[in-house]
């Protein structure tokens, strides 16, 4: 086996530090890895590329934060924390010396040996980064905790201690594919033109579930999905069950509805004495994976956090959308 480090550089979206963090270090140990992750001792410490030629911008490592304003007490310096480094040493079966022609089956082991040790430092800046985001909420340009970490230019897998590079690797490239059903065709658009030129606003329970494929899709943010589905479905229930409910029910099915937001009674008990439907007869595969959503959905907000041994569901958006699709054929029905 060989000694060798993965060094690779990540952006960290601007966010302000104070001058007395900047060029701080810090080691852990990580799946049983040394890992180092640095900030920039100045504007250009990680800014130079790790190869000739490289096809991505020049940033600094460090830039000015502000403008800030002074106030009592505060010191204004603030740096701008763009680009900072991780390093994970690890083992690996490349030969030594570095061969000078490199076939593909010795290819194979540089490859397996990134994988391994990007894996380690994708799930070490991920943590730092939701870290910094908790520690400085306010700093909103940064966008989402739970965003992807993006690499910076080539990350390098080289031989401890000499340094020497064995194989650079970019950012990895993703394609996804999706069904033309997701786009908006003519008819849906002439209703959008009328929405825009009466004022009125976008549906609030299609717009957090766009909300929620975006959590889902886009930055796979589970939790963040699963409160924001949860909601757009409890929003759209109550909605229809208000629109549906016949006029003599109506008073008591208002009072019910004002005391209950648990998503499976709305679907069974108070949706049967409503509109005499009820989403467990109808469609118990739905009606169980609301219930997993519901149950994780309380979870987050009464605990903190999910329960790592509970049933999880995968696509909180999907299950959302599903149970819009139920709900909009009740009309036909009751």
């Amino acid at each position: 086996m060989t000694d060798v480090s993965l060094r690779a550089r990540f952006l960290a979206s601007g966010t302000w530090i104070g001058l007395d963090a900047v060029g701080m270090s810090f080691e852990l140990e990580r799946d049983g890895k040394h890992v180092t992750v640095a900030l920039p001792s100045g504007p250009d410490t990680f800014s130079e590329h790790l190869v000739e030629d490289s096809p991505y911008p020049v940033l600094p490592s460090l830039a000015s934060g502000g403008p800030v304003f002074a106030e009592p007490d505060r010191d204004t310096r603030t740096a701008a924390l763009v680009i900072f480094e991780v390093v994970v040493d690890f083992e690996c079966d490349f030969p030594v010396p570095k061969p000078d022609e490199i076939p593909p089956e010795v290819r194979a082991l540089a490859d397996a040996g990134y994988a391994e040790g990007a894996s380690i430092a994708i799930a070490v800046v991920g943590d730092f980064l939701r870290h910094l985001h908790a520690a400085a909420p306010a700093q909103s340009w940064r966008g989402l905790a739970a965003h992807d970490p993006e690499q910076y230019g080539i990350a390098q897998l080289e031989y401890r201690p000499s340094g020497q590079r064995i194989l650079g690797y970019g950012p990895a490239q993703t394609q996804t594919m999706r069904s033309s059903r997701l786009r908006v065709d003519l008819d849906q658009m002439l209703v959008i033109a009328a929405n825009v030129a009466d004022g009125r606003d976008p549906d609030l329970p299609s717009s957090l579930l766009a909300d929620a494929w975006h959590f889902t899709d886009s930055i796979l943010d589970l939790d963040r999905a699963t409160l924001v589905a949860a909601i757009a479905c409890e929003v759209r229930v109550k909605q229809t069950i208000r629109d549906l409910v016949p006029a003599d029910r109506l008073a008591m099915t208002e009072l019910v509805l004002k005391r209950r937001s648990n998503l499976p009674e709305l679907l069974d008990e108070v949706i049967a004495a409503a509109l005499d439907v009820t989403l467990r007869l109808d469609d118990p595969p739905l009606f169980k994976r609301v219930q997993v959503l519901a149950a994780h959905q309380n979870m987050i907000v009464h605990t903190g956090r999910p329960k790592p041994d509970a049933e999880h569901v995968r696509t909180p958006a999907q299950t959302g959308a599903d149970l819009f699709a139920w709900l909009e054929g009740l009309p036909d029905r009751v």
